[in-house]
């Protein structure tokens, strides 16, 4: 299997190339706000538990996929510098024992377009970040910018790619077929 895992600030577009990756390649979408809605459900947003049952979901399905012959995965995700890295070193190496493969792709884009396209209607069927102030307070509070240090990771500017085309660049850079 291989785990696309497209990572970015909220408003880039990853859900929007996530989709058309999906339609492009023919890998099952599993977006983040999948497992954030269920959890939110139960437990207080931020909260220990919370992370824990949102990290713990993810990483299940992550692993169920792959050991049940789904050829991809596309995952959406906004990676905060320090504080996700345990849930991306987990992922690796549950990948690694499913013998899953990890595609790392980075979504970027100029801040003031994030502040425009955050309020975007779409945004608030999946009840995301929707709130000019609440992306500012949380790009000062949290590094949700910088690329995995860790890993390798292949960028798309959503300023300079339309979404089909952003997700043709994916698929052609890591060689993702139907």
């Amino acid at each position: 299997m291989r785990l696309v895992f497209l990572y970015g600030p909220p408003a880039a577009g990853k859900l929007t190339i996530g989709r058309e990756l999906a339609t492009l390649t023919g890998y099952r979408l599993f977006h983040n706000h999948l497992t954030f809605d269920l959890a939110r459900e139960i437990f207080a947003i931020g909260s220990e538990p919370f992370q824990r049952l949102v990290d713990d979901l993810r990483l299940r399905v992550f692993t169920f996929a792959a050991q049940n012959g789904v050829p991809g995965l596309i995952f959406t995700f906004v990676y905060g510098k320090q504080i996700d890295d345990p849930f991306v070193w987990r992922t690796m190496e549950e990948m690694a024992a499913a013998g899953a493969d990890v595609c790392f792709a980075q979504v970027i884009c100029p801040v003031e377009d994030l502040l425009s396209r955050v309020e975007d209607e779409s945004r608030r069927a999946y009840h995301k970040l929707a709130s000019p102030a609440d992306l500012s307070a949380l790009l000062e509070s949290h590094d949700i910018l910088s690329p995995i240090p860790f890993v390798e990771s292949f960028t798309v500017d959503t300023t300079k790619l339309a979404p089909a085309e952003a997700a043709q660049a994916i698929a052609e850079h890591f060689q993702l077929a139907e």
